[in-house]
């Protein structure tokens, strides 16, 4: 039998981790579409976001939060906060990440779309401003959805740094029930409960619009 109290202690959980978990989306958003954009439009800054990508795509996100909060935190204050680590932790490794998705998305948007803008008389940013990162947003919906998921899953590693978000909840009343199976198997339905949905209404909004705009 589950235990109401039990599981109203992990739910007390679920707002650090939805909060770490759109935060960090947020900045990735915000990194995310300019990296993508300026390795289309410039070469010379094409190599720097390419290493970018490839250093947080490649080494592991815990790594990064270990590296800012006992690292980096002695010289950037507000890295010792462990929710604030894990939250430019989580950003910027998922900057990298929706980087790739909003560059794969611009690349599928018809070429000749940007050589009508600009006959047009449009400026090639006037052109991807109003033609073409429309159109690669659309597409890129359901990317994003799967990114956001994704984060809502590695949130869980700020338990490493002792945030009380859900795995650290379900550790705290693992230790406190002393059952090494509920409390990880309810957190573990919380979290399909939480990815799921998102991942799921982003993926059909992703394919209305596609059908509403012509885009498949």
């Amino acid at each position: 039998m589950i235990d109401p109290n039990d599981l109203l202690f992990l739910l007390q959980g679920v707002p650090a981790t939805l909060a770490i978990s759109f935060l960090s989306f947020g900045i990735g958003f915000a990194l995310g579409i300019p990296i993508a954009v300026a390795r289309q439009m410039s070469p010379s800054l094409s190599y720097l976001m390419e290493a970018y990508e490839k250093a947080f795509r490649g080494i592991p996100v815990l790594v990064f939060m270990l590296l800012f909060y006992f690292g980096l935190g002695g010289f950037v204050p507000f890295l010792k906060d462990p929710f604030t680590c894990a939250v430019v932790a989580l950003g910027l490794r998922s900057g990298a990440f929706q980087s790739q998705i909003f560059r794969g998305a611009i690349n599928s948007v018809d070429k000749q779309q940007m050589m009508a803008a600009l006959s047009l008389g449009m400026t090639k940013t006037e052109a991807f401003r109003y033609v073409i990162l429309p159109q690669a947003f659309i597409v890129a919906l359901p990317g994003l959805g799967s990114e956001i998921s994704l984060l809502i899953k590695d949130s869980s590693y700020a338990f490493i740094l002792g945030v009380l978000e859900l795995t650290k909840h379900a550790d705290i009343l693992r230790k406190a029930s002393r059952s090494f199976v509920f409390p990880y198997l309810m957190a573990a339905v919380l979290y399909i409960l939480m990815t799921f949905p998102i991942a799921n209404y982003l993926d059909k909004w992703g394919s209305r619009l596609k059908t509403k705009y012509g885009l498949r």
